[in-house]
């Protein structure tokens, strides 16, 4: 049963890209469906209602692992879900070897189709990216697995075990060992952080700008 609902937490994780909950909600499902699976396994009632809420599934692979994740009749289907972004909280990213975001701190979903390569949606506090991105702000980004590849003069989603996370335009530090960030707003001085003090870090690919 743990290979069924493995497959299971792909399909919402990595295909759907939201929480159970939200999956539940669209299944007309109890709420604590899917973590109750292990235990209980799926009945055929649930069964129904996920094949009935996304046809592009195949219940053979989702039930036996045979064959691939979607069926092929129902391809198209994908451009209903593939775009779909949470927003989340600062404290809600995640770090390495983990979800990209936890289910439950989830704000809202978005469908923004020009940000189909990213992971999340975040909010922007203070000014200190300002005139670029000011608070209240939305940012999508893109979980980076490697931090050794970071592209600088780009804005990354920083988080550190000693700062938390912060927004910040990363560059290479003098001191090894170090990246440098740096605040758009003048009036934030750079600082150098170490880097076995990141957690995890995203590359913001866009934003939306609130007025």
């Amino acid at each position: 049963m743990d290979d069924f609902k493995n497959r299971l937490v792909s399909f919402i994780r990595n295909y759907l890209k939201i929480s159970f909950r939200k999956f539940e909600e669209n299944c007309a499902l109890t709420n604590g469906t899917v973590s109750s699976i292990r235990e209980q396994g799926p009945t055929t009632s649930v069964l129904s209602k996920i094949s009935d809420t996304y046809p592009e599934l195949n219940m053979n692979w989702l039930l036996s692992g045979k064959g691939g994740m979607l069926n092929k009749a129902n391809m198209a289907c994908q451009l209903n879900h593939e775009h779909t972004l949470p927003l989340i909280p600062f404290e809600a990213v995640a770090g390495p070897g983990t979800p990209v975001y936890e289910d439950e701190k989830v704000e809202n979903y978005y469908t923004v189709s020009e940000f189909k390569e990213s992971d999340f949606l975040i909010r922007v506090k203070g000014d200190s990216m300002a005139p670029h991105f000011t608070g209240g702000d939305l940012l999508a980004c893109k979980k980076v697995s490697e931090t050794y590849f970071l592209q600088w003069g780009r804005c990354y989603v920083v988080y550190t075990r000693s700062q938390g996370c912060m927004v910040k335009r990363v560059q290479p530090s003098e001191k090894e060992g170090y990246i440098k960030c740096v605040s758009d707003n003048a009036k934030y001085a750079p600082f150098d952080v170490p880097m076995d003090d990141i957690v995890s870090v995203a590359l913001v690919n866009g934003s939306i700008s609130l007025e």
